[in-house]
């Protein structure tokens, strides 16, 4: 795996009331990473998964596509493998962990600025995927060298689900305690424009499997 270094420092959560799609986007709010991580380049591919786990899950298959159709409990336990193979911490990005490293420094609907026209040279989404995935790291990156965050699989993120967001706590928010359901991140191969956002936010069941969801992984600097 291919990890990039994220630097701290404090970004605008979420979208004004009333923007851009989704209410569980608001209230827009500031939040500050307090720590330095690193997160992978590209989303967990096919034949990395394989090479941990043993079987490839994935509905569309091919080593270089995103792994898919895993589900939140399922990456706890490659994450344990992971660590376990290289003797360092692994764990999911927080939802805020997500969104700071896809805006990169931007706080446009996406992180390549806000015109819809280009949104296919950075990700593969329903207008452009032919309804599937595809190999990591084909589309342009982000300003901070990290790929397909917008489109192919969606990501599963740390967190509990909250609407609205919780805000007690504006450093390195983890989300609730508790919860129903697992965020996820950045739209996936079948979902239109306003679903491939930097915002843009989804959940579902932590033992839920969908050929649109997929993982990225954060190593964790001690």
């Amino acid at each position: 795996m291919e990890f990039v270094l994220i630097h701290p420092g404090t970004f605008t959560m979420g979208s004004p009331l009333g923007s851009e799609e989704s209410g569980d986007e608001s209230p827009e709010h500031k939040v500050t990473i307090t720590k330095p991580f690193y997160i992978g380049k590209y989303e967990v591919t096919q034949e990395q998964w394989e090479q941990l786990m043993g079987i490839n899950p994935s509905t569309f298959k091919g080593d270089k596509r995103p792994t898919d159709s895993v589900s939140w409990d399922d990456s706890q336990l490659f994450l344990k493998k992971l660590q376990e193979k290289t003797g360092h911490s692994f764990t999911l990005p927080t939802e805020a962990q997500w969104e700071y490293a896809a805006r990169a420094g931007t706080s446009t609907r996406w992180n390549f600025g806000s015109d819809e026209s280009v949104l296919g040279d950075y990700a593969w989404f329903a207008e452009n995927s032919d309804e599937g995935t595809h190999p990591a790291g084909q589309k342009k990156p982000n300003a901070w060298g990290l790929y397909d965050l917008y489109g192919n699989v969606q990501e599963w993120c740390y967190d509990w689900y909250a609407n609205p967001y919780l805000l007690s706590d504006d450093s390195d928010p983890q989300g609730p305690d508790s919860g129903e359901s697992r965020v996820l991140r950045g739209g996936a191969w079948g979902d239109d424009s306003s679903m491939v956002r930097s915002a843009y936010r989804n959940a579902s069941g932590s033992d839920n499997r969908a050929p649109g969801s997929g993982i990225r992984v954060v190593m964790v600097i001690d």
